[in-house]
């Protein structure tokens, strides 16, 4: 969601299709369908959760070893 303030039902604007632990970035990661898509890199976004609400952002598709160098190495 945009504003994690707004009444329920909120208007949600995509679905989080996977999660998982990444040992290699030390923190939760995720892959979602979102509204707008790569349109919203760098966005800060809302997943509500029964134990309260968790920020995030979207980023791009490659975010760990941007250039590569660990495939080329």
């Amino acid at each position: 969601v945009e504003d994690p303030r707004q009444a329920i039902p909120m208007k949600m604007i995509g679905h989080v299709t996977s999660s998982y632990w990444s040992q290699n970035c030390g923190r939760s990661i995720a892959l979602a369908l979102v509204a707008g898509g790569r349109a919203r890199t760098g966005d800060t976004l809302y997943v509500p959760m029964p134990g309260g609400t968790i920020e995030v952002e979207v980023s791009d598709m490659v975010f760990f070893d941007e250039t590569r160098g660990r495939l080329n190495g």
